[in-house]
């Protein structure tokens, strides 16, 4: 590692975490020997002879090879190979092959150091491939540099930071436009063409070698947007075998070609990603929104790359799009919202984030969440006006309003948040994190965060009362609670009262008192399945009125000081009797 002040968090935490990870994922399809690195050349230009790995330096080596912004050592390089100025003399010049690295697949270069690219908004990290080995083209050494003012120390960011060290690596590993060119298959053939050089065409326009279309195809889309308009949009699809065939799985769409790559976002985003719009929350999208998750579709991708064999049992479970069809994964968000505006439009939405918040449940139910539909300071692109109407939403401004996420294509999604005190993070909004939980003055709704605690919907705002106050938090709408499972269904706590969840959509009238204060509030029930493996049946549910409770009187003693009062009095009992005995005496 080479950092400044982070790196106990880099090397002692987060790397060895992300790594041990990522060797039980991927296992080397054809290993090599010790890892030993070219050099690089002193004017930036090398040579490569037919048959001969080596790549050759037009009169000099540099004095310095680098990976990322790390110096390479000089044990990890080999010799220097020069040709001269008309490439017909070639041969070794100075120090032999250092001993390289031996029992490596992979060499990673890890740095903490603040660079031009850290000054760019949101960086949190990078990572790149350095070089590849000669055959078959995969990465033998890459570097991963996390932006030191962007590292957090709150122990409730460690998972996303450590998702964003896995993320990064993966794309030194092979998932990067600049490697789809050099992808073989399972036979170990170039996906791409080759010329005598063992190099593919070089796009010029793009800084890549260019792909063929046995990884990578350009498809037009037919996209509705508002009013009642169908336009062209391009996308490319990555269609190499086992993506395909976990991309149609994964949507329940027999049809589709592949798997969508992101569109937008700029260099270092485009290309790189899956698409946001289609696998929101998938680790390997171009943006860390929530509870990022490593799907089948990203071990696939490694797998086909032809470096690699996937160990699918550690693929976690992707949510979004599951299951939802070709309408879904091939058409825009808004004709999927038309087609669904009878019922929910989830994943999606269309509430405008607006103050008060209208508070939502993530769509795994795991966070509370805001719908991020915003208004621009200037109109969207054409093929992202999505909104014929808005409540209370001029019509001449309808075309300002998409997504806060850009790169999910502006479509518009419930998204967990963070909340700040004059700039300072304070918690986010993660249920299943007990470092998230308010303190009780802020704890408007009796919220309990925790390692068994769920997204519930409230159906009204929650009213907290003393004898003389009552106030309401302007921003409701859910709230994150425990619960838990048994062979009765799905049980709700609230402050370690217990409410039981019969039916999905169930009301539970909630009355709990609360250092002096009393909350009372409304939850709705969610299914039993949506939380629970094994629910009853319905011939076995009780009936609906068991888990309302009984309305607490504000006015009355705190059972909490009656209890104690009892205990102080029973403590004073045998001190009271013994005056009174012994003043009888």
């Amino acid at each position: 590692c080479v950092c400044v002040s982070v790196c106990v968090c880099l090397c002692d935490k987060l790397f060895p975490q992300a790594i041990d990870y990522l060797q039980r994922a991927f296992s080397v399809r054809r290993r090599v020997g010790p890892v030993l690195l070219s050099r690089q050349c002193a004017t930036n230009q090398y040579l490569r002879k037919r048959d001969d790995p080596h790549r050759y330096c037009q009169d000099a080596c540099a004095d310095v090879t680098r990976c990322g912004p790390v110096i390479v050592p000089q044990h990890h390089l080999q010799q220097c190979k020069v040709c001269s100025e008309s490439g017909k003399s070639c041969g070794p010049l100075g120090p032999p092959d250092g001993p390289g690295v031996e029992g490596s697949d992979f060499v990673l270069y890890v740095s903490g150091i603040t660079t031009e690219r850290c000054g760019q908004e949101n960086i949190v990290a990078y990572a790149a491939y350095c070089q590849l080995e000669a055959e078959l083209d995969r990465p033998i050494a890459g570097y991963a540099n996390l932006c030191p003012a962007m590292i957090s120390s709150q122990p409730q960011e460690f998972e996303g930071m450590l998702s964003t060290v896995k993320h990064e690596i993966i794309h030194a590993l092979g998932f990067s436009a600049g490697l789809f060119a050099f992808y073989h298959d399972d036979d170990g053939k170039p996906l791409t063409p080759r010329f005598a050089s063992g190099l593919p065409a070089f796009n010029e326009s793009l800084g890549l070698y260019q792909w063929s279309d046995a990884v990578i195809r350009r498809v037009s889309r037919l996209w509705d947007i508002r009013g009642g308009v169908m336009v062209r949009h391009q996308v490319h699809v990555l269609v190499t075998p086992r993506v395909v065939e976990e991309a149609r799985r994964h949507f329940n769409c027999p049809i589709l070609e592949g798997m969508e790559l992101e569109n937008q976002g700029g260099t270092g985003t485009e290309l790189n990603h899956w698409e946001k719009r289609l696998l929101e929350n998938e680790a390997m999208t171009g943006s860390h929104t929530q509870n990022r998750v490593f799907s089948r579709l990203t071990l696939a991708i490694m797998e086909d790359s032809g470096w690699y064999r996937a160990n699918y049992s550690l693929a976690q479970r992707l949510d979004w799009g599951r299951g939802l069809g070709c309408d879904f994964a091939l058409k825009s968000c808004k004709f999927w919202m038309d087609r669904q505006r009878r019922h929910a439009v989830t994943p999606y939405c269309d509430t405008v984030r607006a103050s008060p918040l209208q508070l939502t449940c993530r769509q795994d139910q795991l966070a509370v969440a805001v719908c991020n539909l915003q208004k621009y300071p200037q109109e969207l692109p054409l093929e992202y006006q999505y909104f014929d109407r808005i409540p209370e939403v001029a019509a001449d401004q309808l075309s300002f309003f998409g997504g806060a996420v850009e790169i999910a294509d502006y479509c518009p999604f419930s998204q967990e948040f963070s909340w700040h005190l004059s700039g300072e993070y304070q918690r986010n909004s993660y249920c299943r994190v007990s470092e998230n939980q308010p303190d009780w003055w802020r704890n408007y709704g009796a919220e309990q965060y925790g390692p068994d605690s769920v997204c519930l919907y409230q159906k009204s705002a929650f009213v907290m009362e003393q004898c003389t106050k009552k106030m309401t938090y302007p921003d409701w709408g859910s709230g994150c609670y425990k619960v838990w499972c048994s062979a009765q269904g799905l049980t709700v706590y609230v402050q370690d009262r217990s409410f039981h969840c019969v039916r999905k959509g169930q009301l539970l009238s909630v009355s709990v008192r609360v250092n002096d204060w009393v909350y009372n509030g409304v939850l709705i029930c969610p299914a039993c399945t949506d939380f629970c493996d094994d629910c009853p049946l319905p011939h076995q549910l009780p009936a609906l009125n068991s888990s309302r409770s009984n309305p607490i009187d504000p006015c009355s003693g705190s059972p909490g000081l009656a209890v104690t009062l009892w205990l102080l009095l029973l403590n004073l009992l045998p001190l009271v009797a013994g005056l009174l005995l012994c003043h009888c005496s």
